[in-house]
């Protein structure tokens, strides 16, 4: 007779599978993507625009205060500049957790941004196109020992000027930066910031340290986006009603 699943066993497959769930990612400018969600970033698409046009505005590092705020944001922020005929990078700065070669079908075991740093790769030879998105992307590569030191290099501050010359955006996925300091390095050799924060989850305390860890290295926060809001139950408190939901963020 074949065993029945455990229910230890079933809760495993379950959090797998949820797992798996919160790293599918929906594209903005997908044909099936909801219009309150691809309005949220060609609203986006042209706050940065107007503040790149009024400000020397090229590279974007997006972080957030906690883990699974939704910090995918990233990738779609790179995809809706795309759009305009930008030409646009992404870069996957997660050297702990890196989760954009998921989104993007790459495979995990590219080399990326930590064989750059290394000088084991040449930077061309690590960024790979995508015709259907119109954006290029330098994963993460192989997780090092010590993200921190290796972002910390000079190194690292050449390519993103390196970067910069060659491409109109480059949009920076980062890790929480109340979490580990990777991200506020990051955030000392670009132009701007933003914070992501997930609707009813971090703690004011973890959003504030966020902001402070920002601001303590001369950050400059161009915005915080919003995942997640329940706009609809909004609205209906206030009183107010709109032809569509505007908010940002993953649903």
């Amino acid at each position: 007779q074949k065993k029945k699943p455990s229910s230890n066993s079933k809760k495993k497959k379950s959090k797998k599978k949820g797992d798996e769930e919160s790293r599918t990612l929906r594209i903005s400018t997908a044909k099936d993507a909801p219009f309150n969600y691809a309005e949220a970033y060609r609203s986006l698409r042209t706050n940065i625009n107007f503040i790149a046009s009024t400000e020397e505005v090229k590279s974007i590092v997006v972080t957030s205060a906690v883990p699974k705020e939704s910090k995918s944001n990233a990738v779609n922020i790179a995809v809706s500049l795309a759009t305009e005929g930008k030409k646009v990078i992404l870069v996957d700065c997660d050297l702990r957790k890196p989760v954009i070669h998921h989104y993007l079908k790459m495979g995990r075991h590219r080399e990326g941004l930590t064989e750059v740093l290394a000088g084991k790769a040449e930077l061309e030879d690590c960024i790979s196109k995508f015709k259907d998105v119109r954006i290029s992307v330098l994963p993460a590569g192989a997780i090092p020992p010590n993200p921190a030191e290796l972002l910390s290099q000079k190194r690292m501050k050449a390519l993103i000027k390196a970067l910069e010359d060659n491409f109109d955006y480059v949009i920076i996925d980062a890790p929480p930066v109340s979490v580990v300091t990777d991200a506020a390095i990051i955030s000392s050799y670009v132009d701007g910031a933003i914070l992501v924060v997930r609707s009813k989850f971090a703690s004011i305390e973890a959003i504030q340290l966020a902001k402070k860890r920002l601001v303590d290295v001369n950050a400059k926060i161009l915005g915080v986006i919003v995942t997640r809001y329940d706009a609809k139950k909004s609205t209906k408190n206030t009183g107010y009603s709109y032809t569509y939901d505007y908010h940002y963020g993953e649903e």
